[in-house]
């Protein structure tokens, strides 16, 4: 079982522009309090290309019945995000606390031109190998990350329609 994940949200600023923003640890710390994410920065590493940080995020959203035996009342998670400025993108690693299951979330966000701003695109997978509910709980992983990512994106637009 996997679910494979897609987002694109598009933003009217350079694609360094938003990089910048998002890889900024301060402004994520903003952006997870504005989105009601419990957040805890657990490590940050400082790479000459960008930082690589280990953090944990709660979801303060109340978990389905049918994932709540295996996740408890919120999503929990530790996420290893990888900062690439050369690359304009950053890799991530998430670590669900999932009891008796095995979890894997993966995958990249790059930040690309589309001639009239950029695009943030996200690609990448989850695998929950929990016979009967694996697929259940994919998908709710995935509709939160959509959703969170949906809020994230207005959020961000807000805040840099009020730079310019």
């Amino acid at each position: 079982m996997t679910t494979q994940i897609l987002i694109e949200d598009h933003f009217t600023c350079s694609p360094k522009k938003l990089y910048e923003l998002l890889s900024d640890n301060s402004f994520d710390d903003a952006l997870m309090k504005a989105l009601n994410m419990g957040k805890v920065l657990l490590s940050e590493d400082k790479k000459a290309d960008g930082p690589v940080l280990k953090i944990r995020l709660t979801n303060a959203e109340e978990i389905p019945a049918i994932a709540k035996k295996f996740t408890g009342d919120h999503l929990s998670y530790v996420e290893t995000r990888t900062w690439s400025q050369s690359k304009l993108n950053n890799t991530w690693v998430i670590a669900p606390d999932v009891k008796g299951a095995s979890v894997e979330a993966k995958g990249v966000t790059e930040f690309v031109a589309d001639g009239s701003g950029c695009i943030r695109r996200t690609k990448g997978s989850i695998t929950v190998n929990l016979p009967l509910v694996g697929k259940k709980i994919e998908e709710m992983v995935l509709k939160s990350i959509t959703d969170t990512f949906k809020k994230n994106a207005d959020y961000c637009r807000d805040y840099l329609s009020k730079q310019a």
